[in-house]
């Protein structure tokens, strides 16, 4: 199963990739955010921080997850046509 995630993100067009690569550096820099709420947190124990952080970091993981699926379904398409 890796091998094959690995052999398809080798296979990929370079414009795939540059734009799934801006996808993960998003999604990396929505992670720092809520990763500076978490420490606020952590320092005023205001529990609105704890949940706006959690949300923030959830939402971080899955625009990583959905940037490179996206990629995948993307690239598989513009082969087959």
């Amino acid at each position: 199963m890796m091998k094959m995630l690995v052999d398809k993100f080798n296979s990929m067009e370079e414009k795939v990739k540059k734009i799934m690569h801006n996808g993960f550096i998003f999604s990396f820099i929505v992670c720092i955010i809520s990763m500076v709420l978490l420490i606020t947190y952590e320092l005023n124990s205001n529990l609105d921080l704890y949940y706006a952080g959690l949300s923030i970091f959830r939402l971080s993981l899955f625009f990583a997850v959905e940037f490179f699926i996206c990629a995948i379904a993307i690239d598989t398409i513009k082969k087959q046509i």
